[in-house]
């Protein structure tokens, strides 16, 4: 498996060096969770593709597929961070129990789509071979589990407190610190 020395933020690991970008609350988009949940599809879709690809010795498609995978992973990602994690967590500044349980689950959601990410980075310079085949498909497996986990838990609970967001024309102030 592909070994990291380093423990780089989301940002970093999805763009070098950057910082991350602030975001400032947004207001409800009714649309927001269904095209969340579409990248879900898309994003699991492309992982079994890619053990397709890898299973049936179609190497030379690998590569493209797994860029296509981890752009569709940076704009879910940048989506979810300034759609869905900046304005919920704005929205419970009075609920300090359920700020931290959603700050502690963005956390390991963080780590898992870092992993996401160096994944990517590990197998996009050389090509995956018939020789490197079954450590792809093992480190495959680990990504694709792991994004499973952060998918069902998204979906399954923390979309939901997307509810608590301002929707359009509500004012609501709030002191965040």
């Amino acid at each position: 498996m592909f070994r990291f020395n380093s423990r780089p933020t989301e940002a970093t690991a999805a763009h070098g060096d950057a910082p991350a970008q602030s975001a400032s609350p947004h207001m409800h988009d009714p649309a927001l969770i269904p095209r969340l949940v579409a990248d879900h599809a898309l994003l699991k879709d492309m992982l079994e593709r890619l053990e397709d690809l890898a299973i049936h010795r179609q190497y030379a498609m690998i590569r493209d597929t797994l860029l296509q995978f981890r752009d569709a992973l940076l704009r879910h990602i940048e989506e979810e961070e300034t759609h869905f994690y900046a304005p919920v967590l704005h929205a419970l500044c009075d609920d300090d129990p359920a700020r931290t349980r959603l700050a502690r689950a963005h956390a390991r959601m963080a780590g898992i789509a870092r992993l996401a990410v160096l994944f990517v980075k590990h197998y996009d310079g050389p090509e995956v071979t018939a020789a490197t085949r079954e450590a792809f498909l093992r480190d495959l497996d680990v990504v694709a589990s792991l994004l499973g986990d952060r998918i069902e838990l998204e979906e399954m609970s923390l979309y939901a407190l997307y509810a608590r967001t301002p929707a359009p024309g509500a004012e609501r102030l709030c002191a965040v610190g």
